[in-house]
């Protein structure tokens, strides 16, 4: 009875890239089951943490479970907390300093989104400014 009964009945909390598939991970940390495509297109996904037997550091899901709101925002796709960096929708890359300034600035993204370029590069600043680092791939180099 053990374990298995405790994977069945324990809730899926949030996705997490691993070998090339999206996984519905407990918050226990351990992988669930693969997510279907309906689960992947609905939410936000963590990607580049490592998964050791089965589960992801318990700091990860500390950490993931302070982002919830960035995980049901629908601008945001994905999420790489190593890099402190979302991807948003249009493939836009948003960086800064400390998670709460994104938190902090996220009813800002439905703005801000639409002056950002497609494929561009972007910083967010602790006092709420979205700062341009590098345009799309429309741009000359």
């Amino acid at each position: 009875m053990g374990a298995t009964t405790t994977l069945i009945e324990e809730e899926r909390d949030f996705l997490v890239a691993h070998k090339g598939r999206l996984w519905w991970v407990g918050r226990s940390g351990r992988l669930l089951e693969v997510a279907s495509v309906e689960d992947a297109l609905s939410r936000a996904y963590v990607s580049g943490v490592e998964v050791r037997d089965g589960c992801v550091q318990e700091s990860v899901v500390n950490l993931i479970q302070k982002l919830k709101p960035l995980l049901s925002n629908p601008y945001v796709v994905e999420v790489v907390p190593k890099e402190r960096r979302v991807v948003l929708l249009k493939s836009v890359s948003l960086r800064f300093n400390e998670w709460e300034d994104l938190l902090r600035n996220l009813s800002t993204l439905n703005e801000a989104i639409k002056r950002m370029e497609p494929k561009g590069e972007y910083f967010l600043s602790s006092n709420g400014l979205f700062y341009k680092l590098r345009g799309g791939d429309d741009e000359e180099r």
